[in-house]
């Protein structure tokens, strides 16, 4: 026996599964509850266990201490604009390989939804054909609104990089949760409990969802990826942020994105 996992649950153990679970915990075998595996094993918090109350819990204060939330906004503006005087040659590359496909618009902004509930104008590279907002709401695998350079920009990212402007400009961070479209987080706050606790901090261009999970495009997807944002929000740290460079960075290299 690895370990020994338990649901948590309101019934009280027989003595005799308790008193066996105490011997074997004392000859080294570890225990845990199914929440604490989650995180400890997987790195995410479970769904079934957020209540009204769940948020009041130890962690989240974290992320929102006024401490660390000046050293990661410092951070945010001195990575972010050197990022931007970098990455200004591919940006530039990508904007002209736009252009040339369709000659339609280099750029597409989309109102999405930032921390405390706040809305903002995010900018990308646009990757799909122009459009009138009508279709799915999410990207789909095989989506021929995705163009040939579209296709390209999303495998290696590079259609993000025109956010690291909302990032100077404060309504993002360079990592933190997805920021979701305004019109699919009404229809995700109404069907997802607890759904709104992901607003606590500011968006990221990457995060601990989109490092660990492929992108969502329903909502199954979009709980296992609440689960890594939850996480990710009770946990921070700037070691876990490191972290979840380093994964993007692989990303990148690989072309894994999508």
């Amino acid at each position: 026996v690895e370990a020994i996992i338990l649901r948590e649950s309101a019934r009280e153990l027989a003595p005799d599964i308790s008193r066996r679970l105490v011997e074997l915990y004392f000859r080294g075998v570890p225990t845990y509850t199914l929440e604490l595996f989650h995180q400890v094993y997987w790195r995410k918090i479970p769904l079934y266990r957020l209540n009204q109350t769940w948020l009041f819990q130890e962690g989240f204060q974290i992320a929102r201490e006024p401490v660390f939330e000046r050293l990661k906004r410092i951070s945010d503006i001195v990575l972010a604009g050197a990022g931007l005087v970098l990455a200004s040659p591919l940006i530039a590359a990508g904007a002209v390989a736009v252009w040339l496909e369709d000659r339609g618009p280099v750029f597409f902004f989309q109102t999405r939804i930032g921390k405390n509930h706040q809305p903002f104008r995010l900018v990308k590279l646009r990757t799909m054909r122009p459009g009138n907002g009508q279709g799915d709401l999410t990207t789909q695998p095989g989506d021929k609104r995705i163009t040939r350079v579209g296709h390209w920009l999303r495998a290696t990212r590079l259609d993000e990089f025109p956010q690291m402007w909302n990032v100077l400009c404060g309504d993002m961070s360079l990592i933190g949760p997805r920021a979701e479209w305004d019109r699919l987080v009404v229809n995700y706050e109404r069907e997802i409990s607890c759904y709104h606790f992901r607003h606590l901090v500011k968006p990221g261009i990457t995060g601990w969802a989109q490092v660990n999970y492929p992108y969502g495009a329903n909502r199954e997807d979009t709980e296992r990826k609440l689960e890594y944002d939850l996480y990710y929000i009770r946990h921070f740290s700037f070691l876990l942020d490191a972290t979840i460079t380093l994964k993007t960075i692989h990303i990148m290299l690989f072309g894994k994105g999508r």
